[in-house]
């Protein structure tokens, strides 16, 4: 029997890292993600790639960033020339599978190339690196249950609380069919009777919550109290890019009072709490099995949601935390380090640390770190800082283009803002520390923020002289970084002239 250690990524949909208690929250209890972290590492700085889900998860799959693999907003996917993890996997003898939302590798390559090349990638890329796929959608809907009428009562009643920027609501349904509690009745299946037990596994279980739509059954729907829900400080963003003040008007966040946004926080918690004991079970399962010592796992989300801070709601083509700081614990057999760490760490780091802790040689261009050698105990430098990136090439849309809009934030004829194409035009860069943030736009537009004295991000010091050699220190960073990992595929073989080796050949 193969003894490397299985490889469980839980990954959750649209998930700030502030949702947690492990990270503050002070009116969410996650019990087994605690638990989790007890015997493991959480990550206190883990910043997602891109603050949207394909670029986010594309980077991630390939350990590149979405600059280096053309993935630039939603309607993109990881292009099939990419080596991503699970094939990598798959090809070293691990059993792969997917369980719950994809949005990174195609399932019809036919959709998206002509005929000729089709032909040339017949299969379904998903297909070909998963040996197992469960697929669940947004609402509820999960393989192997779609044709159940109380399941599919349940997704179509959650899409009432999708068409409009603060919908949000109790679902009627029984929690049994609804589709958290399915993933983890599918993982738990897997587990026992699905998987090939003389090979590791790596699986990916991934919950489309707490995405929007904004909804859960009970007891969910209720458990937190919205008063007790923290809210964010107030920001009227003076001085900041006018793509922030767009997002304001198309959220409809100008007529949202706090009492509204405590409740659909209230809600997005109650989705996290539903994710938390659905995860019970599967621990559960792992330890009645004996994978549990043999087993890393990695819990994270691929971006996070505003959720009324700096009056916006789910997420944009910007870099505050609330977009792009997500949770991160990873639990790895035989750790015994610290419990809490501040080394920065980015989602390009998963497919590397998985790789390392497996014993696979890490292919060329993945530009991640890994973090394995911490896990082990081993030597490891921290990086200096993150790099997150977003937005596609064009000039984005201004105030004064806004002829349509949602008058309140339950009006449904209008869709939400971020997901249109126009709301992600516009590129940017963005390099943080753990004391600056520095957000670069190809418009010219640009942000900084002291994380030390301004932790809300609420103050732009971008044209501050008394700032300027911090910010002048931050690009040239962030230039270096970026000649850096200038992409280097595919591999150019035709160099051949190579004086060391003339050297050698002549001592």
């Amino acid at each position: 029997m193969d003894k490397r250690p299985n490889l469980l990524l839980i990954q959750t949909d649209q998930q700030s890292a502030e949702t947690l208690s492990l990270y503050g929250n002070p009116a969410l209890e996650t019990p087994v993600l605690e638990s989790l972290a007890e015997r493991g590492v959480v990550f206190d700085f883990a910043f997602c790639n891109y603050p949207a889900c394909s670029p986010s998860r594309s980077s991630m799959f390939t350990g590149r960033y979405a600059s280096s693999i053309g993935v630039h907003a939603n309607h993109m996917m990881i292009n099939p020339a990419e080596t991503t993890l699970p094939q990598v996997l798959k090809e070293h003898g691990y059993q792969t599978a997917i369980i719950g939302k994809n949005h990174a590798f195609m399932e019809n390559t036919k959709t998206y190339y002509p005929a000729e090349v089709a032909d040339r990638e017949k299969a379904s890329v998903l297909r070909q690196v998963f040996d197992y796929v469960r697929l669940a959608d947004h609402g509820h809907l999960v393989d192997g249950y779609r044709d159940d009428p109380e399941t599919m009562a349940a997704h179509e009643w959650s899409h009432t609380c999708w068409v409009s920027p603060l919908g949000h609501g109790t679902n009627p349904a029984r929690p049994e069919k609804c589709g958290t509690y399915l993933l983890g009745e599918t993982m738990m299946d897997y587990l026992e009777n699905e998987r090939d037990p003389e090979k590791p596994f790596f699986a990916w279980l991934s919950f489309p919550d707490p995405h929007t739509p904004y909804q859960a059954p009970e007891p969910y729907a209720s458990m937190i109290d919205p008063a007790k829900v923290p809210l964010p400080p107030k920001d009227m963003l003076e001085g900041k890019p006018e793509r922030q003040q767009v997002a304001y008007l198309m959220d409809a966040m100008d007529t949202a009072d706090d009492k509204l946004i405590r409740k659909v926080r209230a809600i997005h918690y109650g989705m996290i709490r539903f994710i938390d004991d659905t995860l019970a079970g599967v621990f559960a399962k792992m330890e009645e099995l004996g994978l549990t010592d043999n087993t890393v796992v990695v819990f994270t989300s691929d971006h996070g949601d505003s959720m009324g801070a700096h009056g916006l709601i789910q997420k944009h083509n910007m870099f505050y935390d609330s977009f792009t700081h997500v949770p991160f614990i990873v639990a790895a057999p035989g750790y015994q380090g610290p419990r809490r760490t501040k080394h920065p760490v980015e989602l390009v780091d998963i497919m590397p640390t998985f790789l390392d802790m497996a014993g696979i040689p890490i292919p060329p261009g993945v530009q991640g770190k890994s973090l394995a050698p911490y896990l082990r105990g081993e030597d490891y430098t921290p990086r200096e800082f993150v790099v997150i990136e977003s937005g596609e090439e064009g000039e984005p849309i201004r105030v004064s283009d806004i002829t349509v809009r949602p008058e309140h934030p339950f009006d449904d004829r209008y869709f939400v803002w971020c997901a249109y194409r126009e709301a992600w035009v516009g590129k940017g860069k963005s390099i943080r520390t753990l004391e600056w943030k520095l957000n670069i736009y190809a418009s010219g537009e640009g942000e900084l923020y002291d994380l030390v004295n301004d932790r809300d991000e609420l103050h732009n010091r971008f044209e501050d002289p008394a700032f300027a050699s911090i910010r002048s220190e931050l690009e040239r960073k962030l230039l270096l970084w970026t000649m850096e990992k200038e992409d280097r595929l595919p591999l150019n073989a035709t160099v051949k002239l190579n004086y060391a080796e003339v050297k050698a050949k002549h001592a």
